[in-house]
């Protein structure tokens, strides 16, 4: 490690100092990163320890400044209700204890977990409407480049309701990976990272790789210009990369773009990819509903209740 990594982690400590309960509660963690850099020396070489112990104190502060964050806000909301409360002149029975601020942050991180879980149900709908109107596509598509563009064009122009079958497909893809991104998002703010939530956390994440890769795959599927253009400078990419020209032969099924081309990415995207999805999310639901079921034993019940939550 040289000098810049190590004012690098001072300067991170000094950030972390600004929000003393944060610091108080992951300064073991800061020096954990901090003791790790004898042994990211011994396994790997000087750039990829630098840039591995740097990419630690990154990741140490973004979840810093984002739990700094919603304490703040947690407080705010508490004062705001504590407001309310005052001016309305009602009497708070046996609320003490839910007005700390210990139980107040585990509040919401059932909030949290709660809309994951909702987001969760959102996800294998908008997969299942996907397979559903992709299978429909599959019986007039033709993955061929003769026919691909001539029977994307008689799908939305000439078959009944085909147009309306094919906007379905393409909004429950794009939807698809906006909720998959914003629920890693969910999912860190509300603790899912934890090893409690690894099913959930590595499912979620493997989901929005596969939405990604579903929503790549079918650059080329429609067959034309700007997909094949697009699909092409891709490819090159890939190609300069560590072993990418075999990887590019195997995607593109050889050196040029062709029907071989258009029928690999259409496997990926019908079967491999789909079906992968499809498992994904089910999975994910899964393991948000099991975590639900051990909050509802140790969380309060008026945490459940929508007149509780209207407060927050």
């Amino acid at each position: 490690m040289n000098e810049k990594d190590i004012e690098l982690a001072e300067r991170t400590g000094q950030f972390a100092r600004r929000f003393p309960q944060v610091w108080q509660e992951y300064q073991d963690w800061l020096r954990a990163i901090v003791s790790s850099r004898e042994e990211l020396q011994q396994r790997y070489s000087q750039g990829l320890a630098s840039l591995i112990f740097r990419w630690r104190l990154l990741y140490f502060g973004l979840y810093v400044a984002a739990m700094a964050g919603r304490q703040a806000l947690v407080q705010s909301l508490h004062q705001v209700s504590k407001r309310q409360s005052k001016r309305a002149a009602v009497p708070v029975l046996e609320q003490g204890a839910l007005t700390t601020q210990s139980l107040q942050i585990k509040r919401t991180h059932f909030i949290l977990q709660r809309i994951a879980t909702l987001l969760a149900v959102a996800e294998l709908t908008l997969c299942g409407l996907a397979a559903i109107t992709g299978v429909m596509l599959a019986f007039y598509y033709q993955p061929t480049a003769v026919g691909a563009h001539a029977s994307l064009h008689a799908i939305a122009y000439q078959i009944t309701n085909g147009n309306l079958i094919l906007s379905l497909h393409n909004i429950a893809g794009n939807g698809l990976i906006i909720l998959a991104l914003v629920q890693i998002v969910v999912m860190f703010l509300g603790r899912q990272f934890m090893r409690s939530w690894l099913t959930a956390w590595i499912s979620g994440i493997c989901l929005a790789l596969a939405t990604i890769g579903l929503s790549w795959t079918a650059i080329i599927l429609n067959w034309d210009q700007t997909g094949f253009w697009r699909f092409k400078i891709e490819l090159s990419i890939i190609g300069s990369l560590p072993a990418g020209s075999f990887l590019r032969e195997v995607l593109a099924g050889g050196s040029a773009i062709n029907t071989l081309t258009l029928q690999h990415m259409y496997t990926l995207h019908s079967y491999i990819l789909a079906i992968a999805a499809l498992l994904l999310s089910v999975i994910h639901l899964t393991a948000h509903i099991f975590q639900e079921k051990s909050w509802a034993q140790t969380a309060p019940e008026s945490w459940c209740s929508s007149e509780d939550t209207s407060t927050i």
